[in-house]
This record gives C-alpha cells, structure tokens and sequence, in this order.
C-alpha cells in the first residue's frame, strides 16, 4: 500500500491500481493491467456518483473533508434555530404574562348598554412585538431545513424531515394571513359599532367562520410539519451520538418545557460541532 484510497468507498487500494478491488471503482492515474482480478471494471459506478448514506466506516470513523463541511454546515444551522428559539420564546412569554388585556381593550358602560374600545398604541405595539416573533419563527424553521436538506444527500434519514418542515413554513405563512385577516375585520367592527354594542351588522360573521375554518386546516398542515421537525431533530442524535437531541425534540413538544429542550438541542449541537471541527478528515465517511 501506498497511502492511495478510493474516492468512492474510501478503503485502501495498491499502489498503481486502476480499480479498487471493494468496489470495482476506476480510479485516476491506475495503470489498466493493475486491474485486480474479478473487479466489476466493466460495470465501474462513476467516480463523481453521490456515496451510500450509510456507506462503511473506516476503523476510525473519521468523516470526509466534503461529509465534514457538510456536517458543520448542517450542526451551525441547527445551533441558530436554537438560539432565535430561546429568543421568541422570550418574546412569547412576554406577549403571554406582560400584558394585560384591559391594556388593549376598553369597555365603557353607559345606561344599560355597553361599547367597546381598542387602544390603538397598544394594539400597535402588540403587532410589532408579534411581527418579530413570527420572523424569528419562519427563519428558525427555514434554518432547520437548511440543516436537513443539507444532510439528506449523504444521510437519506433526512430526506423525509426536510420536505415535512417545508409543510411547516408554508402552515406558519398560512396561519399568519389567516389571523391578520381575522384581527383586521375584528377591528373594523369595533370602529363600525362604536359606541353601540356590536352586532351582526358591523360584523361579517360568514367571512370570520370561513377564517376559522382556513385556520383550523392550517394547524392541520402545521402538526404535520412539526411531527416532520421533531423527527429530524431526533435523527440528529442518531446521527451525531447525541441523546440530548432525542430528549430535546420530545420535551418541545411539552409546553413551559420546551425551553429546556431548545436548550438542550443548542447544547447537542454545540457539542457535535465540537466534536466533528476537531476530527482530521479522511476518505471515510461520517455517519
């Protein structure tokens, strides 16, 4: 042996080999009458053709330079998703218990009839506290599927989650048209009412149900979406030897909880990062 390997399968080859005894790859500068015997040379895979996604590992389970690039890629995403989590969670909570209702909503009592007033700066400053978290949301999950379609090529594992999170993206959009919609006729019947009480008038009450039913469809497509999250996010501790991804992904879906599961996935992902940039590559693969 000379310290050649073969690009495809990553085992060791002879010196002057012009096919890889393994896999009956052809290798560069081989000399043709060095072609061991019984090597598939007829029937080659090409050189460039994507490796197994559970293509053997070497004794020492070193990863590629292009397995390695593509695994710190995918664990940076994920540390990301998990650090613009922990942020609207934040913000979540806030929206949750720092506020207060009668902050928004005012009802005035005159006689025997009543009316209902918005405030209109704290509306305002709800909307943009809500705007915020919903963009750390789409781009926490766009961050996901960044980190699965990135794995899916050498780990099939991933292929399934990637499209599923997709579903997720496209439900939170959904979700946010559908409320917007919903808070926009609620706030054109209070303005429309005034001082009056609120009545069918003033409110379209078949253009409200048909919201709610287009939102009711959405969170079906968004528990789709989410089961797809959840499972990636699990094979990542299959594949990185990392239970705390496991425990993560189960605790997410806990409410008050699931802080500590984004904690815990940015904690796996730190960890496999760790791991993975100080390992020297090989022509073996990870996984």
């Amino acid at each position: 042996m000379a310290g050649r390997f073969c690009p495809r399968c990553g085992q060791p080859v002879a010196a002057g080999a012009a096919f890889c005894p393994s896999c009956g790859a052809a290798l560069p500068g081989g000399s043709p009458t060095a072609s061991p015997a019984g090597a598939p040379s007829l029937f080659a895979p090409p050189l460039d053709a994507a490796p197994s996604a559970f293509a053997p590992m070497a004794p020492s389970g070193v990863p590629t330079a292009a397995t390695r690039e593509r695994d710190l890629r995918a664990l940076t995403n994920v540390q990301w998703a998990a650090v613009l989590a922990l942020v609207g969670t934040l913000l979540s909570l806030f929206i949750s218990f720092g506020t207060n209702a009668t902050e928004f909503l005012t009802v005035t009592t005159s006689g025997s009839s009543s009316s209902l007033s918005i405030s209109s700066s704290a509306l305002y400053t709800l909307i943009v506290i809500g705007f915020i978290a919903i963009v750390l949301e789409v781009v926490q999950v766009v961050l996901y599927r960044g980190a699965f379609t990135t794995l899916a090529p050498i780990d099939e594992r991933f292929s399934t989650p990637g499209k599923l999170v997709l579903l997720l993206l496209v439900g939170i959009v959904l979700a946010v048209v559908a409320a917007i919609g919903l808070v926009v006729l609620l706030v054109q019947a209070v303005n429309c009412a005034g001082n009056q009480p609120l009545t069918s008038a003033c409110l379209d009450v078949g253009s409200v149900l048909t919201i709610l039913v287009l939102l009711l469809l959405v969170v079906v497509v968004v528990v789709i979406g989410f089961i797809g999250l959840l499972l990636g996010i699990w094979r990542l501790g299959s594949r990185y030897d990392e239970t705390v991804f496991k425990v993560g992904a189960i605790l997410l879906i806990i409410p008050v909880l699931n802080v500590i599961g984004v904690i815990l996935i940015l904690v796996g992902a730190h960890s496999a990062l760790g791991r993975i940039a100080t390992r020297p590559s090989s022509p073996t693969t990870f996984g």
